[in-house]
Order: C-alpha cells, then sequence, then structure tokens
C-alpha cells in the first residue's frame, strides 16, 4: 500500500508539475522519509488550493464575487480628479518651489498666456500688424482671470513735457498712424531694452503679447477654459489679419500641453495598445477564450486600481496617468501562463485548469509581489506623480495577479472551449531546450566579452533633462517654446528678488549700482537672451527728464531722486499696469527676470552656481531670493537620482529576499538576482552609449523595470528547481526551456509591443520611461534564454542537493 500510494505521490507531483511552493519529493536512498513528508500537504498550501480552485469548481460563484469587488473598487473613480499644472511634479516643502512661490506672493504672479505673432511680409510695424497686436492687447483682458496685458502696443514709454513728464502706450489708434508715426514707433521699440528680446526680436519682426493670469478653482477645468478662450481669440484673429501666423505659448500653455499629452495617449495609444494585444495574444495562444479571458482580467484590474486610486485619494497627472496602460501590460503575463498551461494540459477543462493552477500558483503570487515591490520602490522617488504611478501600479499588479488565479480559470471553465495547443508551440519548444550546450563555458566566456564592451557605457550617463524636450513636437505648445527661445528672450527664466537692508531701501545710490552691475553680468552671459531689471526703468526716466539726453541713460544720483521718479511712474502708468510686477509693495526689494535660451538641467544648475558666486563676491549689499519652473525641474532631477539609488537598493534587497525564501535556496536566489540585474545594467550601458543623459523618467525606471523582468527568472528557476530533483542538470534545463520557454516568448512580445505603444507617447518622460523599459524586457528574454542555461550548466552540477 506504501509503495502503491508513493507512486501515486510521484506521479502527482512531476505530472502536475508543481511548483517548488510545497515540499519537494526526494528520492534515492531517502525514498521513504520523502513517503512520510509528502502525506501530509501544508495546511495554508491545502487552503491556498481550495481558494483557488473555486474558479473551476464554483466559477458563478467566482464570477459574482469579484464583479462585486470589481465594482466597489471601481466606484472610486468616482473621485478620480486631473491636476495637469507644473507645480504636482513638486512636493509642498520642495525648496525651489517654496522659494518660487514666495517670488509670486511678493510680486505679480507670471502665469500667462503669450501670443506670438509672426506678421505677414510687410513686417512687425506695418499698419495691419499694429492693428492686429492692438485686437490681441485689449481683447487679452477678455481672458478668464485676465489681470495684465504687455505688448509693444501698450508699451508705457515716457515723454518730458516740460517739468513733466507723460507716460502713455507707445501705439494708440495704429489705422490712423502714418509712415513716419510708424517709423518713429519703430525707433523707440528697437532702443528700449524692456521690450527688445522680451515682446520683439531683436533683429527681427516676431512679437509677444503676454496676458497675466490669477485663475482660480480646479486646475483642469481652469487651464481648458483659459485656453479655450485663448484659440477662439485667435481664430477672430486670423479673420482679420490672414497673413499673420499665432501661436499661443506661456505658463497656463504649458499646463495646458500637460493635460492635452495625456488625452492624447488615452484617445490614441490606449485602443492601439489594445488592439496589438489581442491581435498577438490571438496569434499566438489560437485561442479567441483565452483571449477573451485575458482582456477581461486586464480590464478589471485597470477599473479597481483606478477606484482604489481613488478611494486613496490620488490625483492623476500625465505620468500617473499612463498606470492603465502598464497595468494592461504586466496583467497578460499571468494569464499567459495559466492560459499556455490549461492548452498544454491533459484531460477535462476542468483538470486541465486544476493542473495549471497547481502548476503555476506559486511563480503567479511571487512574481506577483516582486513586480509590485519593483514598483513600489518608486516611492522612493522625489516627484509625487510618479510615487502614485508606482502605488497605482502595484495594486493593479496584485488585482491582476489575483483576478489571473481566479477570474480566467472562472471564465474559461464557463464559455465554450474547444482550444486546442497552439503550433508554434509545438514547433519552438524543442528550439528552446536546444539553447541549453554541452560546452556553456564558451557562451559565458562570449557574454563576458560583451559585459566588458558594454556595460562602460554606465559611465557616460549623465544627470540632464530638457525641459520643453517633455512635449512631442506634434503638441502646439512645443512649436511655440521653440520660436520664444530661438527668436525671443528663450523659454527657460530665473527670477530673482534683490532685497536692500530695510523697506524702501531700493533708492540706495549704491545699491541701485550694485543691482545695475548685476544685470550687465547677466546680460554679458553667452546663455542670456534677455534681462528684465528695473534700473533700466530708473535710466530711461532719468534720460527722459533730461530732454532724451544719451549721456542722462543713467541712474538717478540720489535716493531722493530714485524714490520720486518710482512715484512719478507708478501714478502715470495706464489703467491696467502697475509696478507690482517688478518692485515689492514695501519698496524693499525688486523683481528681475533673466530669460535663458535652450538650456538643458545640467546648465541651468551651472548658470544658477555661478550667479549665486557673483552676486556673493561683488554685490555684497544685496541679498537674493531666486526661483524658475526649469529650476525647479533641473534640482528636482538631481535629487530624484539620488532618491532612487536608495529605493532601488531596497528593492533589490526585498526582491532577493523574496527568492531565497521562495526558492528555499541562496544559490538559486542568487542567481536570479544576477540574472536579472543583468538586463537593466546592459539596457543603461546601451542608453550610456547612445543617448547619455538620464532624467526625471529614466532614473525611477531601475527598480520598476527590476520588478518585471525577475517573472521570467522566476517561472524558470521554479520549473528548474523541481525538475533538478530527479534529472541531470542538462536535462533539466531542457525540460525547463521547452515547458516554461514558449510563455517566457509570449509574454515578452505582449510587453514589448505594449511598451512599444507607450513610446509614442507625447509626452516624453513617458516615452523615455518606456523605451527603456522595452529594452530591459528584451534584453531579459536574452539572458533567461541563452544566459541562464549556461550559468546553470556550468555551475549547477555542485550542491545539486541545494538545487
Amino acid at each position: 500500500m506504501t509503495a502503491s500510494w508513493f507512486r501515486r505521490a510521484q506521479t502527482r507531483v512531476s505530472g502536475a508539475d508543481r511548483c517548488c511552493w510545497p515540499t519537494a519529493l526526494r528520492f534515492g536512498a531517502r525514498a521513504h522519509a520523502s513517503v512520510r513528508r509528502a502525506r501530509i500537504r501544508p495546511r495554508g498550501d491545502v487552503i491556498l488550493l481550495d481558494k483557488l480552485h473555486a474558479g473551476v469548481d464554483a466559477p458563478w460563484r467566482v464570477l459574482v464575487c469579484v464583479c462585486l469587488v470589481i465594482g466597489l473598487l471601481g466606484a472610486g473613480s468616482a473621485r478620480l480628479a486631473f491636476d495637469p499644472r507644473y507645480q504636482t511634479f513638486f512636493d509642498a516643502d520642495d525648496p525651489q518651489r517654496m522659494a518660487f512661490e514666495h517670488l509670486r506672493a511678493v510680486f505679480t504672479p507670471s502665469d500667462n498666456v503669450v501670443f506670438i505673432v509672426e506678421p505677414g511680409p510687410l513686417g512687425a510695424f506695418s499698419e495691419s500688424n499694429l492693428a492686429l497686436l492692438e485686437f490681441l492687447t485689449e481683447a487679452g483682458w477678455q481672458l478668464p482671470w485676465a489681470t495684465r496685458v504687455d505688448s509693444l502696443v501698450n508699451f508705457p514709454h515716457s515723454e518730458a513735457d516740460g517739468d513733466d513728464i507723460t507716460i502713455a502706450p507707445l501705439v494708440e489708434d495704429a489705422h490712423i498712424l502714418d509712415a513716419a508715426g510708424r517709423v518713429r514707433i519703430e525707433r523707440i521699440a528697437r532702443a528700449e531694452p524692456t521690450l527688445v528680446g522680451r515682446l520683439l526680436e531683436r533683429d527681427g519682426d516676431l512679437t509677444a503679447v503676454a496676458v497675466t493670469v490669477m485663475p482660480r478653482g480646479d486646475p483642469l477645468a481652469t487651464s481648458q477654459a483659459i485656453m479655450t478662450a485663448a484659440r477662439e481669440l485667435v481664430a477672430r484673429a486670423k479673420q482679420a489679419h490672414p497673413e499673420a501666423r499665432i501661436r499661443i505659448g506661456g505658463i497656463v500653455a504649458m499646463n495646458h500641453a500637460f493635460s492635452e499629452s495625456t488625452l492624447t495617449d488615452s484617445v490614441t495609444l490606449l485602443p492601439l495598445m489594445l488592439l496589438l494585444m489581442l491581435i498577438g495574444l490571438r496569434w499566438l495562444l489560437a485561442s479567441w477564450l483565452l483571449v477573451f479571458a485575458t482582456t477581461m482580467v486586464m480590464i478589471a484590474a485597470v477599473i479597481a486600481a483606478l477606484g482604489a486610486a481613488g478611494w486613496l485619494g490620488i490625483e492623476l497627472t500625465t505620468p500617473s496617468a499612463l498606470a492603465p496602460l502598464i497595468i494592461m501590460t504586466v496583467a497578460v503575463a499571468d494569464c499567459v501562463h495559466i492560459g499556455l498551461g490549461w492548452q498544454r494540459a491533459q484531460g477535462s477543462v476542468a483538470d486541465r485548469l486544476r493542473h495549471s493552477l497547481e502548476t503555476y500558483r506559486g511563480p503567479v503570487i511571487l512574481t506577483t509581489v516582486t513586480t509590485a515591490a519593483g514598483f513600489l520602490s518608486m516611492n522612493f522617488s522625489a516627484v509625487p506623480p510618479f510615487r502614485d504611478l508606482g502605488n497605482v501600479v502595484a495594486i493593479g499588479v496584485v488585482l491582476a495577479g489575483a483576478l489571473s488565479l481566479l477570474l480566467l480559470p472562472a471564465l474559461v471553465a464557463l464559455l465554450p472551449s474547444g482550444s486546442k495547443r497552439p503550433r508554434w508551440v509545438d514547433a519552438w519548444a524543442p528550439r528552446l531546450a536546444g539553447l541549453v550546450t554541452p560546452r556553456p563555458g564558451r557562451r559565458l566566456l562570449l557574454a563576458g566579452v560583451a559585459l566588458v564592451v558594454v556595460l562602460p557605457g554606465l559611465a557616460r550617463i549623465s544627470i540632464n533633462d530638457d525641459f520643453v524636450g517633455y512635449f512631442a513636437a506634434s503638441l502646439p505648445f512645443r512649436a511655440a517654446a521653440e520660436q520664444i527661445d530661438e527668436r525671443l528672450g528663450g523659454m527657460y527664466e530665473i527670477e530673482y528678488q534683490l532685497k536692500a537692508d530695510a523697506p524702501g531701501g531700493i533708492h540706495e545710490p549704491d545699491w541701485l549700482r550694485q543691482v545695475e552691475a548685476f544685470s550687465a553680468w547677466l546680460r554679458a552671459q553667452p546663455e542670456t537672451g534677455h534681462v528684465l531689471t528695473w534700473t533700466d526703468i530708473l535710466k530711461r526716466l532719468n534720460q527722459t527728464l533730461a530732454e532724451d539726453d544719451p549721456d542722462a541713460y543713467t541712474l538717478p544720483a540720489d535716493a531722493a531722486t530714485a524714490a520720486q521718479y518710482t512715484l512719478l511712474y507708478e501714478l502715470s502708468l495706464p489703467l491696467g499696469l502697475d509696478v507690482t510686477n517688478m518692485v515689492a509693495q514695501d519698496y524693499g526689494s525688486v523683481r528681475l527676470l533673466v530669460s535663458l535660451r535652450d538650456l538643458d538641467s545640467r546648465r541651468v544648475l551651472e548658470f544658477e552656481r555661478r550667479a549665486g558666486d557673483w552676486l556673493a563676491t561683488h554685490a555684497p549689499a544685496i541679498s537674493e531670493r531666486h526661483g524658475g519652473i526649469n529650476l525647479m525641474f533641473a534640482h528636482i532631477s538631481e535629487r530624484n537620482v539620488e532618491a532612487m539609488l536608495r529605493g532601488n537598493l531596497l528593492a533589490v534587497l526585498v526582491i532577493g529576499a523574496l527568492l531565497a525564501v521562495a526558492l528555499r535556496s541562496l544559490r538559486l536566489a542568487a542567481v536570479s538576482l544576477i540574472t536579472n540585474l543583468l538586463p537593466v545594467a546592459l539596457a543603461f550601458a546601451l542608453w550610456g552609449w547612445f543617448v547619455g543623459d538620464v532624467g526625471l523618467a529614466l532614473s525611477t525606471a531601475f527598480g520598476m523595470t527590476l520588478g518585471i523582468v525577475v517573472d521570467d527568472t522566476v517561472h524558470m528557476l521554479a520549473r528548474y528547481r523541481r525538475l533538478r530533483a530527479t534529472m541531470e542538470v542538462e536535462a533539466a534545463m531542457r525540460g525547463t526551456l521547452a515547458a516554461v520557454g514558449p510563455a517566457l516568448v509570449v509574454t515578452t512580445v505582449i510587453l514589448v509591443v505594449g511598451f512599444g505603444c507607450l513610446a509614442l507617447s507625447s509626452f516624453g518622460l513617458n516615452a523615455k520611461l518606456a523605451w527603456i523599459t522595452m529594452l530591459t524586457i528584451t534584453l531579459a528574454l536574452l539572458v533567461d534564454l541563452v544566459l541562464l542555461p549556461a550559468w546553470l550548466a556550468r555551475f549547477g552540477r555542485r550542491n545539486a542537493s541545494s538545487a
């Protein structure tokens, strides 16, 4: 009886393709002890199998329960909100964000809509173009939440009238100006440093109208309302002036570009990815039933994960809005393993499902946990949207793993099944098994040479980002930003609050001279496109009151005169303009704005350092505080890399510990970790050779990709460990590749297709993240099919009993 029971137990263990989770049977001299150990399956394992078999034994009950859970979780999606603002990339206590918010509180906030006008052939100072600028300036006040409009036509030009001074718009009633009047206006404008390089192209005809807004309420709704009104305004302007080309830039347009890119990706990439996945699954699995069941798992996981995010109060942003696409891509892997296991088994539908569940429950659970751990490592990121992305995807991965073990079997059990094993599996399984070579040392030597050649690319990686490059060239904002950068002052701006010792101290001559010296130094820098400084206004007022004597274009001689000029200028400004965009209310500080041309984050930080050193050395009377959107992104890129190094290290340790516990072998866990780290290192090394720059997105990719690529290795080593108990190394490896290899190929193809769709994203950060992930997954398949068998064949003969 004992021998009969032993044969049944042996048949069950080997025939069911059990993973390494339960106690494995040992044969040979200790067969009798093995029988004793095999008689009792751990209670937790029995309970787990009973729960998993519920999808086979009671599919309707499982289906109803799953629908209820998904419905409850999915209800939270009504609480989801989308925030398109750039501020979402920074924590509230981020030092650069706090500095920039302080500047916005002291001076007029700089949120704006910029109309960039490229005139017709008659030029910027033609009657038609001046009339167009007048129309945009007047109509700009009609934009929602508009508080100020700046343009060439309403520029406050000062003229002396005896002992008085008159400050009026530079252009009034453009349609009645004669040629001499337009020449005079051009002469004045071309000589005005406040205009040239900011609202007027230095040596060309490009002009700009800047509308400052102070939106209140829901960020997405306000952004859409302002941009809708701005586009309607442009349409009206083009009807009257078809010869002109008008683009929309500015901070509001940038915020709207975040939401536009998200909408574009959702409308185009999500359907494309779903279509390609369905085609790929049907071709690879040859079963519409499995395609339908897998699709239901993907959709249910996405609905539940987004609902959970809503219940948790997570706001969607441009990066985190990609969570559904990533969840759908990752969810396919578990379904493919279980589905192929069902197709390749023998017996009734129920028996085949039970066999597949018993075979793959351990690896599926382990890969679910390790993948979730990889995404959870993104919580170390300094960028909140990437933390949200990691959390939402981790929730989705766990749900997808559970649904693949419960919902997938229930649907397969309920629906008509005529599925047969895909023909390509029978054709390719022997070929994959043939990857095991009798001389693994040669393959390992070649791999070592390849590593020596490729891995030095890691040293070529540098921390760098291009803020405007976040947006695809197809987005209107990108074209407007590039035009500002090339022909006006530049998209990148740094704002300085230059503070005097006390309120009213900005009138002191020595202090003003230091501000003027700093402005001159900034203008002399090669990166500088324009400098907007209060001292230019004081010098122009001094010259105007000296009957436009060119030699009088200097700062006031004493504090009293400077104070009088400030008061005179403030009282004379036209309606809608004031000095709060340049001067603090207590007259204790002024705002200086420097525009920089086409700088990446590394050069922005270098410029910031040089400017700080100059102020500390040459302007001791000035204390300063500075900030800027591009400066915020430059600093967050650096901090994010440092933070993710800690997160990645923890992810490696956690995943290694999970592998060691699950595989019950430190040696196999070490092999698995090395095998999983190699593709990530190779991918980043290749990136270093061919691209070089790593910014916000790629600094978060390590833990995420590690969590994904570990799946294939887990399935391989789990099968190898079971077969190694009764076979030689080469035979065990051949059996492993024949059994698991086809599923690895399918999942890799599907993952590459999914992330390949993400690589088409109109948002650069998401596209780069997809490219590095796609590269890593492809390399992981090569390592698992080529290098891992050679590694195990070379070293697996040692300590066979521990395998």
